[in-house]
């Protein structure tokens, strides 16, 4: 008699995950319609702290980074952080970051760097320091910042 009762569950579980299988499907069910229009991308950026004693913290985020938008963090001495930016063809994309740069308690400059991909076809991406001020240097390409103590 247990074993009846046993199987006769078995049995209705198995059924109850293949219905469950055909009315859910998490592969149909996130899709957005698509109008072979837009091929949104993105492209990676890098920012390098090569500092020895300074600590970069993020104080503004905007513009237009892919999914999802970075949060505010920190990047340590020779470390460094990594963001994506949109890119779609036709279409400039920029995004924007300002770090403080801190030695201890204290903030002893800042640095804003904007995150470009042009509308070109290949995407040209470019990094621009607006501003920077205090004991540091930077490098530039095409993908990312380096930054140095002076």
């Amino acid at each position: 008699m247990y074993f009846t009762s046993f199987a006769t569950i078995l049995v209705l579980f198995i059924l109850l995950v293949i219905a469950i299988t055909f009315v859910y499907c998490p592969t149909q069910g996130d899709k957005q319609p698509d109008d072979g229009l837009s091929m949104i991308s993105s492209k990676g950026f890098n920012v390098y702290n090569r500092t020895a004693d300074f600590t970069l913290v993020s104080t503004s985020l905007t513009g237009e980074f892919d999914r999802p938008f970075p949060p505010a963090h920190i990047i340590l001495p020779y470390r460094s952080y990594h963001f994506e930016v949109r890119t779609t063809l036709f279409k400039k994309y920029s995004a924007y970051v300002t770090y403080n740069v801190v030695s201890g308690d204290e903030t002893v400059g800042n640095i804003r760097i904007n995150m470009r991909t042009d509308d070109e076809a290949p995407t040209t991406p470019t990094t621009i320091v607006d501003f920077i001020n205090g004991p540091i240097r930077y490098e530039n390409g095409g993908t990312y910042v380096t930054i140095f103590d002076l």
